[in-house]
């Protein structure tokens, strides 16, 4: 708050009132009887965890916004038992109004003139912001590049937003690299994604119905999930049990039907605890263990290592690996390019014997490791002191989850957030998957849950199906691909993976960490972690020097201008003292694109305003199996003070810097290909050669809607008369093909189906299976 007051003082010594407002109270406007002349549609584009997005209407009397209500138009679902979504929205959106005409309002473009932090602040018009940002742009490309130029991204410009294609836009023109800022927002699934291959898992909230018990695990979806949380307090009162397992006697334990308190971040011992009595007792599903996990595969007992084809023939895969087959009696490959066993019965027991090219060998299935694990370290009375849980109590749960014909739970960031968060969560999906409660109605692991609309203009991303036509087309290795059975997600990740390798994205947690600072601090208090072997900056160097991470920015460049555009990263980035002390002073032009004071604005060299959501047409473009609906914010008035929308601001910007560049007489710079780019028609690649004008955001999100292939079809009109449409499909886009799912339109969304029904598609993973043992170095 101090810097905050320097910062409306130095305002208001330039000679114009800091606190300037519309010349209305909206607390007494609220207080007359309602009146309006118009009511839109509307969201909110930063939205709870993973976006849910709730249509509003908004009604409107002379240009001001007056008041937000639940539009409450969302269909059912085709089981006439189940409530429908209705309404939607909570207090954390209905309070928006009050942030539009709040004095925080960012209302001009405005320079630092004193230190940054100081408060101290020099009005300019528009014309001069753009032009020194241009000139900063320019300036670090032709003596830095264009890995130097840093998006500072946040939660904003994960959204996908249509008018937020202007930002891509630009990036993709500059040719710098697109930051991945899901680790350094802690709200990702590590463990998720190192035991599926993926962390786009996620079902609707139909499911809950479905199911005999809801696991509340680590989150508090009453306060964090309030739209969707009528279907937990629903699904308890039609009979489902639900258990909330936290720490805290939370508000989502108080409505629960069984608490567990738990020593913070315990819950790892909790699970594998379950796991034991579940093993033990043999109240697994041993088919479903055998079909999709990597638990009947043969480890060298004297290794420690998955026995692979290498070891049995010469010249042999890496990436082959065996089972021994009860049915023949033999050590037999496991199936690579489906699930589908076709008649082997894979140990889940026993000592074997394999013939490698080295002599013989003692092996054994991982089942094997596992149970030896759990009776080791995991048994009730171990985990009981280690997690506070009662032993008769992890044995009860223990039981009730293996015989319950279905659980699920409710996904959190939580883990995420956690050190070695991501074994809370292999661990947790070891117990779904010893039960089989994955991939089928009320049987759902809840992770990552995103939608996004499946739409190509301009800097929109491409289709999945637009990559794959393509790599079929002109990547050699390709057809080598299909034959070896990669699915369409697995080619997909190959770009992914190849994308780090060439810098085109890069980890902003990484950049923070190498260049902020915090390596460093890592390195000088090393005792943190008494089971470190070694001193953590040696890991990361091995990362860097055997191509398991890459550096940040690309190309081991120090950051030199940072546009914080959709985030607030100084307030979000963890060690943010050594982000202060270490990051800042290699920034030579900090630019914060925001409609607020917020802290990241108090700190840069430029601030430039944007119009708030209400002040612009915009369509949302990603969502989640937990609400699938697309939805649109139809502008319900003029931008406020001097605020201008991104859509416009990013066009206006391209076509600065193209002016700036010929006024200097600079034609061109050479991007970290060596690929020299001309800044002349910088604008038509920002506006789509020009068929949107600065001016055309709403033709941006018209035409973004009106192409998406796979939300309901109707014309824009009705689309922003009604404010919401259904998504028809997950797409062929990672987003989508993650889920691994069909999605039909008033049926649960249940993913994995794709691996567990009668597909067997193969999981994305080294074993190409759930993958719970890890061998590799990393």
């Amino acid at each position: 708050m101090v810097a905050l007051t320097l910062e409306l003082e130095g305002l208001a010594g330039d000679g114009f009132a800091a606190t300037e407002m519309p010349g209305y109270d909206l607390v007494e406007l609220r207080q007359r009887r309602l009146e309006w002349d118009r009511v839109v549609k509307a969201t909110h584009l930063t939205a709870c965890a993973w976006q849910h997005s709730c249509g509003f209407s908004l009604f409107v009397k002379d240009g001001i916004v007056l008041r937000e209500e639940q539009a409450g138009r969302y269909p059912g679902f085709n089981d006439p038992s189940i409530p429908d979504y209705n309404p939607r929205g909570c207090q954390k959106g209905v309070c928006y109004a009050h942030r539009m005409y709040d004095p925080t309002r960012l209302k001009y473009p405005m320079k630092r003139v004193g230190e940054r932090g100081e408060g101290k602040w020099k009005r300019l018009s528009w014309d001069e912001a753009l032009a020194e940002v241009a000139d900063g742009l320019i300036d670090t490309l032709i003596t830095d590049g264009p890995e130097a130029i840093v998006h500072g991204g946040g939660t904003r410009v994960m959204l996908l937003t249509s008018e937020g294609s202007g930002a891509d836009g630009l990036y993709n023109a500059l040719g710098s690299s697109a930051p991945i800022s899901t680790m350094d927002i802690g709200d990702e699934f590590p463990g998720v994604g190192v035991t599926f291959g993926k962390s786009m898992v996620a079902g609707s909230p139909d499911n809950y119905f479905y199911s005999d018990i809801i696991l509340l695990w680590g989150g508090n979806p009453a306060y964090t999930s309030i739209p969707n949380y009528h279907f937990l307090a629903e699904a308890r009162y039609h009979g489902t049990r639900v258990i909330a397992i936290c720490p805290n006697y939370s508000p989502t334990a108080t409505h629960a039907d069984l608490w567990i308190p738990i020593n913070i971040g315990t819950d790892a011992a909790l699970a594998l605890a379950m796991c034991q009595v579940i093993v033990k007792d043999g109240l697994y599903k041993a088919d479903f263990v055998r079909e999709q996990t990597d638990l009947p595969l043969l480890v060298v007992e004297s290794t420690g290592r998955f026995l692979r084809e290498k070891d049995l023939k010469r010249n042999g895969r890496e990436d082959v690996f065996y089972v021994y087959d009860q049915a023949s009696g033999k050590v037999a490959e496991a199936p690579r390019k489906s699930l589908a066993l076709n008649g082997i019965v894979p140990a889940l027991e026993g000592t074997y014997r394999a013939e490698t090219l080295r002599g013989p060998v003692a092996v054994k299935p991982v089942m094997e490791l596992l149970r030896a694990h759990l009776d080791g370290s995991y048994t009730p009375e171990q985990a009981s002191a280690i997690t506070g849980v009662p032993r008769r109590q992890i044995e009860q749960l223990a039981r009730d989850i293996a015989n319950a014909r279905g659980i699920t739970n409710h996904e959190t960031t939580n883990w995420g957030k956690f050190y070695h968060g991501h074994l809370v969560e292999r661990a947790q999906i070891l117990l779904w998957t010893l039960c089989g409660h994955l991939g089928r109605k009320g049987a759902v692991y809840n992770a990552f849950d995103m939608l996004s609309v499946e739409t190509n203009i301009g800097g929109l991303e491409r289709r999945g199906d637009q990559v794959l036509l393509a790599a079929a087309g002109a990547d050699p290795r390709y057809a080598g691909w299909r034959e070896d059975g990669y699915t369409d997600e697995m080619i997909l990740y190959e770009y992914v993976y190849q994308s780090f390798e060439k810098g085109n994205v890069f980890s902003t947690a990484l950049m923070y960490y190498l260049q902020g600072g915090l390596l460093a601090q890592s390195e000088k208090y090393n005792s943190w972690d008494p089971d470190l072997k070694r001193p953590v900056g040696e890991y990361v160097r091995e990362a860097f020097a055997k191509g398991w991470q890459y550096p940040a920015p690309p190309g081991g460049k120090e950051p030199r201008v940072v546009l914080a555009w959709g985030g607030n990263f100084l307030r979000r980035v963890r060690g943010t003292n050594a982000i202060f002390q270490h990051f800042l002073p290699k920034i030579r032009l900090l630019v914060c694109v925001d409609w607020r004071w917020s802290t990241t604005a108090l700190y840069s060299d430029l601030v430039l305003p944007v119009s708030g959501w209400y002040e612009r047409t915009s369509t949302h473009l990603i969502s989640r199996p937990e609400d699938p609906f697309a939805h649109v914010v139809d502008r319900a008035t003029d931008p406020l003070y001097e605020s201008r929308s991104e859509w416009q601001l990013f066009v206006q910007l391209a076509r600065k810097i193209e002016q700036r560049a010929r006024q200097r007489g600079i034609v061109s710079w050479v991007d970290r290909n060596g690929t020299e780019r001309r800044f002349a028609g910088m604008e038509d690649k920002i506006s789509m050669g020009g068929l949107y004008s600065e001016d055309d955001e709403e033709g941006v999100a018209r035409d973004s809607f009106l192409n998406a292939a796979n939300l309901e079809r109707m014309d824009w009109e009705e689309f922003k008369e009604r404010g919401i449409a259904a998504y028809t499909g997950f797409g062929t886009g990672l987003r989508g093909l993650g889920h691994a799912s069909d999605l039909v339109q008033g049926e649960p969304i249940i993913p994995l189906t794709w691996h567990i029904g009668e597909k067997k598609l193969p999981y994305p993973t080294m074993v190409r299976r759930i993958q719970f043992y890890i061998d590799q170095d990393l």
